[in-house]
């Protein structure tokens, strides 16, 4: 991964300053240093916090195992907050694999959190007893958007192909449609399992990821969000329909909310079951519930079909979305946290005791560890069927 992260950085002629455990480099402004090799993220991180004493720590979701979390609310007179933009990654509620009494106490010792949606903001205070508030944080990262929705393009898109995204719901529109063309994007989920069943699909072409995914939309008639677990509030939803292009997307978690009043948010049955097992990209292998493919096969016809109707709801999806994204900045999450640097600090460290009923075995193990024993899994599974 250290080389990678070099190598991307190259092709894109970033700037970098390699060291023996980390890179670091400019990004508008910002300086940004990344772990990317050593004996332990905990203690690097918090050596960086002794260096710079910051005023704010910012933690997130994209933590789950807490090493970074737990490093901040060691941290010397910093504020802690919380950034909540994935459910499945919290430690409570009945949406996440892994439950830890531990990991929710801790997150009860921060200064604050934020979630990305209203919806993961009430699971949080239902759920995990915090005091979370929804507040922009997936912010759009420009202020002009080119109108790409056309009736005549070639793709009925999805992105992240994968079983938590609804990968089943896409795979089932593509052999009830053999005459259109759908595309794939793999991203952070999709498996080589997920890539396998894409390409048995004459009319499915899997797309390489773009780093200006207008390259992507240009040739995008119809998005497909299909999403089967909780989502928090799907980023792609506003990116395709700032550009004209409608959406369906299914009616779970915080979807309705992104897909801000345009048609089409679709049923489908949620996942409800986690396995006890992680994949090789280190996902929680999900239970997928069969699903009725009756109302997105209505739906996706009639964009096929109808172009006034196809014409009527890019106008309006469009406008939908730039006004949203005109709405929205950072403004509010900085006024949020001067009124966390000027409130009392909380007693941030959380009694630590080991957590023999609720703790995931898996926890216990390293990076390498982990990929090895996903791996060993995948092979297991494929013999038992064989």
């Amino acid at each position: 991964m250290h080389e990678r992260l070099v190598e991307a950085l190259e092709s894109r002629s970033v700037s970098r300053c390699v060291a023996h455990d980390s890179v670091q480099f400019e990004l508008d402004g910002a300086s940004i240093a990344v772990f990317t090799r050593g004996r332990s993220l905990r203690n690097w991180v918090a050596a960086g916090m002794c260096e710079f004493h910051p005023d704010v720590i910012l933690t997130s979701t994209d933590d789950p195992a807490h090493l970074m979390l737990g490093a901040a609310l060691r941290a010397a007179q910093a504020r802690v907050v919380y950034l909540i933009r994935a459910i499945i990654a919290l430690p409570f509620g009945p949406a996440t694999p892994f439950r830890s009494k531990i990991k929710s106490e801790a997150l009860r010792h921060t200064d604050g959190s934020v979630a990305v949606s209203e919806y993961v903001a009430e699971y949080a205070r239902k759920w995990g007893g915090l005091k979370t508030v929804h507040l922009p944080i997936s912010l759009p990262d420009r202020t002009e958007y080119p109108d790409l929705g056309r009736f005549e393009n070639r793709f009925v898109t999805m992105v992240n192909p994968c079983a938590g995204k609804g990968l089943s719901i896409f795979l089932r529109l593509a052999e009830g449609f053999p005459g259109v063309e759908f595309a794939a994007v793999p991203s952070w989920g999709t498996t080589q399992a997920d890539l396998a069943a894409l390409r048995r699909h004459a009319n499915i072409s899997v797309l390489e990821p773009d780093d200006d995914i207008d390259r992507i939309f240009r040739q995008t008639r119809i998005a497909l969000v299909p999403s089967l677990w909780a989502e928090a509030r799907s980023r792609i939803i506003l990116e395709a329909m700032a550009r004209g292009i409608p959406v369906l997307a299914s009616d779970v978690g915080g979807s309705a909310e992104a897909m801000l009043g345009m048609d089409y948010l679709l049923p489908v049955n949620p996942i409800l079951r986690y396995r006890p097992t992680l994949d090789e990209l280190m996902v929680p292998v999900v239970d997928v519930p069969e699903q009725e493919l009756g109302p997105w096969a209505r739906a996706l016809e009639r964009l096929l079909c109808d172009r006034a109707h196809y014409e009527d709801l890019s106008r309006r999806a469009r406008a939908a979305a730039l006004s949203y994204a005109g709405s929205v900045s950072v403004a509010s999450f900085e006024s949020y946290l001067r009124d966390v640097v000027s409130s009392p600090r909380r007693l941030h460290t959380p009694p630590e005791q080991p957590e023999v009923s609720v703790r995931h075995p898996i926890h216990g193990l390293s990076v390498e560890k982990r990929r090895l024993l996903a791996m060993r899994l995948k092979r297991a599974r494929k013999r038992k069927t064989e």
